[in-house]
């Protein structure tokens, strides 16, 4: 079998690939950018630079027809958000393969922080106070951030709120983030952890934590919505569960998964596929550096060593240490780019893949 994953540069991605190449499966990979961590990685049997799919959509789908039909892809695995893109070119790439991809509309309303709370709002789940473009002062704190948007890098708190920009009620508690894979609405894989350690927001730190309310919320969203394919949320677990977004493609859980999760991805999984207890892993750069950032205390540093200490790198790993030098090479792109666009380097590591609702 032949497993094509598009948006190489990504840690979930280079995971994804270990995991397929360890269950026998033939690894491609597809990539816009020149800085790709799994095309160092000695799981992909080949790699494919393809055009940037944000600037260049109708070409970047092209692109990845050739590749399924050159390579004989079974299946298509998307991991960031060119899924958006590959979701576009979805019917033409179902004519070869599966495609782990909902259809557009579908994306497009869990990307969208407004439609996605009233979707699980019609469902009876229980959301919290979210306005668009507007929100009645009547002394409740707010957050506002645009409607398509990612890391939470835009996050605001209280001001004026632009026309198409989300405002949303301020929520005090603990944040839980999952990632699930589901088929045809029910669970086949199932990850949530705590947030504790970020960089500009997204987590490099990954630690499992049982959460039973937040999983029945998840369980009864994508059943409701009969969901195929990878899905997230961040949760505010405090007096109740409450859902910030939804991030409808792989995120970090992924890396507290084994391998059984290519079973859940290629809908061959008959059990629920869960972390294992005590597992822990990072982005050991990150946490060396962002990660050492957050530190505020004799505590937090205890707990930051004790970490970094315990976790597994989830970039080198024994035997596979080529993408530990080809993720110097991601940052290095992004820097350039950030100097040459004054974009933030978070922003420019989705300059070519982010999806804003158009």
């Amino acid at each position: 079998m032949t497993v094509l994953i598009t948006g190489g540069r990504a840690p979930v991605a280079l995971d994804l690939a270990r995991k397929f190449a360890r269950s026998g499966v033939r690894v491609v990979v597809a990539e816009s950018s020149r800085g790709n961590l799994c095309r160092a990685s000695k799981a992909v049997d080949r790699t494919h630079p393809v055009p940037p799919p944000r600037q260049a959509p109708e070409a970047f789908a092209d692109a990845l027809v050739r590749i399924v039909k050159r390579e004989g892809v079974d299946l298509v695995v998307p991991t960031c958000e060119e899924i958006f893109y590959v979701s576009r070119a979805r019917d033409r790439l179902l004519e070869h393969c599966e495609v782990l991809a909902a259809p557009l509309d579908t994306l497009r309303r869990l990307h969208s922080k407004w439609e996605f709370i009233r979707l699980a709002e019609s469902w009876g789940l229980p959301v919290p106070r979210t306005e668009l473009g507007t929100w009645s002062h009547d002394g409740t704190p707010y957050v506002t951030k645009p409607e398509f948007s990612r890391f939470g890098t835009q996050v605001r708190f209280g001001g004026p709120i632009p026309k198409t920009w989300v405002a949303q009620e301020r929520l005090d508690g603990p944040q839980v983030c999952t990632y699930s894979v589901a088929r045809d609405g029910r669970l086949a894989a199932h990850a949530a952890y705590a947030v504790d350690f970020t960089a500009s927001g997204a987590c490099v730190s990954f630690e499992p934590v049982d959460h039973p309310a937040a999983e029945e919320w998840v369980t009864t969203f994508v059943a409701r919505l009969g969901f195929t394919g990878q899905i997230a949320f961040d949760f505010v677990a405090g007096d109740r569960v409450l859902p910030l977004e939804c991030n409808p493609r792989a995120t970090s859980g992924v890396h507290l998964l084994g391998d059984e999760l290519t079973a859940a991805l290629m809908g061959e999984s008959r059990a629920v596929a869960r972390p294992d207890p005590g597992k822990r892993a990072m982005i050991a750069m990150a946490m060396l550096s962002f990660g050492l950032a957050n530190v505020r205390s004799a505590r937090d540093l205890r707990r930051w060593a004790r970490f970094v200490a315990t976790a597994e790198d989830v970039i080198a790993t024994p035997g596979d240490r080529g993408p530990f030098v080809a993720q110097f090479g991601v940052l290095w792109r992004n820097w350039i780019r950030s100097l040459w666009t004054g974009r933030t380097l978070v922003g420019c590591s989705t300059y070519d893949i982010e999806w804003n609702g158009r």
